[in-house]
C-alpha cells in the first residue's frame, strides 16, 4: 500500500515539475512559437448570381485583404513604426485608423487584424513585395453587381467579410458562399510565410451560383418605366411586379426608392430601410383590387353569378357607420358585372353580406392573405386579416374588408390571388430560384402549386367578368390593342402613425393578359402621386404599357383583337333572351351614364367611371 501512495506521490511530483518548466522556464520559447505559425480561415470565391438567361447580375472577381498580426505589433504597444506608416501610405489611409484596427483586434482577445479588402491585384502585390513587419497579404474576392441597382431590392447585397446582408445574398448566403477552408501555416520573425515552410491545409469548397427567374430586360423595362411613373406624378415610390402564372416565376420586381448596392453608405440610418424587399415586407389595404377576391368567393360558394342584380343606394349603414361610393353616386338595379366596372362599395358590401363572415374570410385564407407566400425573400410577412373570431371583429370590417380596407396584404400577395384567378383556381408559389448549380451538377427547382382555391368554372367567370371591367368600356386606359386584357384598379388610402392622410394614395392596378390564355401578371402601384389619386388613372395606363411591350418580348405576338363594350352586355353561357331588365330601361340607361366627367364621351352602355372606392 505504501508503495502505491509512494508512486502517485511520485508521478504527482513529474507533472508539477512539468507544469513549472511549460509554464515558466519555457514561456518565451512556446511563446516565440505560437507567434510563429499562423492559422488563416480561406475562402474560395462566392457563387455568382444569374438572370433566367444566364446573364450575370452579382459575380465575384479576384482581390486582395491587408491582415496584421496584432502580436508582432503589439511588441511596440500600438504605437507608430516604420510598418505602420508605409502601410498608411500605401493604403492612403490615416496611420491612426490602421494602428486603431489592430489595436481594437488585440484589446478584444483576437491576433489577426483586417485592415483593408477589396484591393486591386496590383496593390495587393506591391503591399506583398515590400515585406512589411507583422503585415500579411491574403488573396480573397470582392463582390460585383454587373448592373448597380437593378433588382438590387431582390439581390441584395454583402458585407465587408462577403457574407449576405440583405436580398437574396442574405437569404441564399449558405449556398453562396461555400464552405471556408484552413491554412496553417510558419511565418518568418516579421510575420511572412517561410518559403517551403510546414504547413497543413483544409481546402475551401466553392459557393454554388443560382439561377434566378428574373428576367434581366423585363427587369429593366419595369424599372425604366416605374422611375418615369415616379417622376411623372411626383410620386414618393412605388412597384412593378410581373409574374408568370403558369409556373409562379417571378420576371420582374422593381420598388422604389431603391439602392446601389456598389455604392450604398450602410453607416447611414435611413440606408437601412432600403434594404428591406418592401414588395414582400410591407403591408397596405389593397383597396378595390381586392373586390376580385371578394366576387370570385362569391361565385364560387354560388351565391351570385354575372347577371345577380342589387339595389345601390348610394351608401349603406353597418355599426352606425355609412359606406358609400367612392364618387357618392347611386345607380338603381345593378349586376355584379357592373358592380365590378363601377367598383361599387356598397355592392361588394351586399355581395360580402350574401356570402357571410365565415365564409368570406374563409376564402381569404384560401387566397393565401395572412399566411405568407413562400416565395423565399428576406422578411417576408403575412399581412393582417382579422376575421370574425377576433375580439376586435365587428360586421362593419367585413363590410370594409370586402373592398380592400382594413384588410393588410403584400403587393405580393396580390400578385399571388391574381394568379390564381389566372391559372383555373389552382395557387402557384411565387418563384425566385430555379436552379443551383455547384461543381457536382444542376440542382433544379420546380414549380410548387397549392390546394384548389376555387373551381376552373370560377376561374373561367371571373376571367370573364374582369375583361369586362377593362375591354367591357370604351377607351379603358388598361387596354391594350391586340391583347385581351383582364384586371381591376385599386385606390387605397396612406396611413400614418395610424392615421388615414387626407389626399394621399397608393394607385394600382393588377391585372393579366392575354385574358384567354394568361402569360403574365402584372401589378402597378405608384404610392402617393400628386395631382391624381386614382389607380384607374395614374396605374392602368402604365400597366396598358408595359403589357404592350411585355407580351411581344415573351413571344406572344398581336391578334386583330379590339376591345368591344358590347360584347360584354350578356354573361358568358346565358340566353340573351334570360337576362334581367331593369323596370325602366330608359332610366337605368340614364343612371349608367350620369356620372361621366365632363370631358368624357358616354359611348357604352357601361361607360368607364374613375374605377375606385372611397368609403367616406
Amino acid at each position: 500500500m505504501r508503495a502505491v501512495v509512494a508512486l502517485f506521490i511520485g508521478l504527482a511530483v513529474v507533472v508539477v515539475v512539468r507544469l513549472v518548466m511549460i509554464q515558466v522556464i519555457e514561456h518565451e520559447r512556446h511563446e516565440v512559437q505560437a507567434d510563429r505559425t499562423w492559422a488563416i480561415e480561406t475562402k474560395g470565391p462566392r457563387g455568382a448570381i444569374l438572370d433566367r438567361n444566364g446573364f450575370p447580375l452579382a459575380t465575384s472577381i479576384d482581390a486582395w485583404e491587408v491582415h496584421v498580426d496584432t502580436r508582432l505589433w503589439a511588441r511596440s504597444e500600438f504605437q507608430p513604426t516604420d510598418a505602420s506608416r508605409r502601410l498608411a501610405e500605401l493604403l492612403r489611409a490615416p496611420e491612426s485608423a490602421v494602428l486603431s484596427l489592430a489595436a481594437q483586434t488585440h484589446a478584444g482577445g483576437g491576433h489577426d487584424a483586417l485592415i483593408a479588402y477589396g484591393l486591386s491585384n496590383a496593390l495587393g502585390a506591391q503591399i506583398h513585395a515590400e515585406a512589411l513587419h507583422g503585415v500579411q497579404i491574403r488573396k480573397t474576392s470582392s463582390r460585383r453587381y454587373i448592373e448597380g441597382s437593378m433588382a438590387a431590392q431582390v439581390i441584395g447585397l454583402v458585407g465587408r467579410d462577403e457574407q449576405g446582408l440583405a436580398g437574396l445574398e442574405y437569404q441564399l448566403d449558405g449556398v453562396l458562399a461555400g464552405e471556408a477552408g484552413l491554412l496553417v501555416q510558419e511565418v518568418d520573425g516579421l510575420g511572412q510565410p517561410i518559403p517551403f515552410g510546414p504547413r497543413a491545409e483544409r481546402p475551401y469548397q466553392q459557393g454554388a451560383s443560382v439561377v434566378l427567374t428574373i428576367d434581366r430586360n423585363l427587369q429593366w423595362l419595369a424599372e425604366t418605366t416605374l422611375q418615369r411613373a415616379v417622376e411623372q406624378w411626383h410620386a414618393q415610390g412605388g412597384h412593378i411586379i410581373m409574374m408568370d402564372p403558369r409556373n409562379g416565376d417571378i420576371l420582374a420586381l422593381a420598388s422604389l426608392p431603391t439602392y446601389n448596392p456598389m455604392t450604398i453608405d450602410l453607416d447611414l440610418p435611413e440606408s437601412m430601410a432600403l434594404l428591406r424587399t418592401r414588395a414582400a415586407s410591407d403591408i397596405y389595404e389593397p383597396g378595390s383590387t381586392m373586390k376580385v377576391v371578394t366576387m370570385a368567393a362569391a361565385l364560387d360558394a354560388g351565391i351570385v353569378s354575372p347577371d345577380t342584380t342589387f339595389v345601390d343606394t348610394g351608401a349603406v349603414v353597418i355599426d352606425d357607420r355609412t359606406i358609400k361610393n367612392f364618387d357618392l353616386s347611386y345607380h338603381g338595379e345593378q349586376t355584379m358585372t357592373q358592380v365590378l366596372q363601377r367598383s361599387l362599395n356598397t355592392g361588394s358590401v351586399w355581395v360580402a353580406q350574401q356570402l357571410g363572415a365565415r365564409t368570406f374570410y374563409e376564402y381569404l385564407y384560401r387566397f393565401g392573405f395572412g399566411d405568407s407566400t413562400l416565395s423565399g425573400l428576406p422578411g417576408e410577412i403575412g399581412g393582417v386579416v382579422t376575421d370574425s373570431t377576433d375580439i376586435r371583429w365587428s360586421p362593419a370590417q367585413l363590410a370594409t374588408a370586402s373592398f380592400g380596407q382594413g384588410v393588410a396584404v403584400t403587393p405580393l400577395q396580390i400578385v399571388q390571388a391574381y394568379a390564381t384567378i389566372a391559372r383555373g383556381g389552382v395557387p402557384v408559389r411565387p418563384r425566385l430560384v430555379t436552379a443551383v448549380i455547384t461543381e457536382d451538377g444542376v440542382q433544379r427547382f420546380e414549380p410548387q402549386t397549392g390546394t384548389r382555391v376555387i373551381s376552373r368554372q370560377t376561374s373561367s367567370t371571373m376571367t370573364w367578368m374582369m375583361q369586362a371591367v377593362v375591354d367591357g368600356v370604351l377607351g379603358h386606359p388598361a387596354q391594350v390593342n391586340g391583347w385581351p386584357v383582364a384586371g381591376k384598379s385599386g385606390t387605397s388610402d396612406v396611413i400614418e402613425s395610424g392615421t388615414y392622410l387626407v389626399g394621399e394614395s397608393l394607385a394600382s392596378f393588377a391585372g393579366f393578359a392575354p385574358a384567354n390564355d394568361p402569360r403574365v401578371v402584372v401589378l402597378v402601384r405608384i404610392d402617393r402621386p400628386q395631382g391624381e389619386i386614382y389607380g384607374g388613372i395614374v396605374a392602368a395606363p402604365i400597366f396598358s404599357d408595359l403589357m404592350a411591350q411585355v407580351l411581344p418580348y415573351l413571344g406572344v405576338p398581336p391578334t386583330a383583337y379590339i376591345a368591344n363594350p358590347g360584347d360584354w352586355n350578356t354573361a358568358p353561357g346565358i340566353d340573351p333572351d334570360d337576362t334581367q331588365e331593369t323596370s325602366d330601361g330608359e332610366h337605368q340607361q340614364d343612371a349608367l351614364t350620369a356620372d361621366v366627367a365632363d370631358d368624357e364621351e358616354p359611348a357604352s352602355p357601361v361607360t368607364y367611371i374613375q374605377d375606385e372606392e372611397d368609403d367616406q
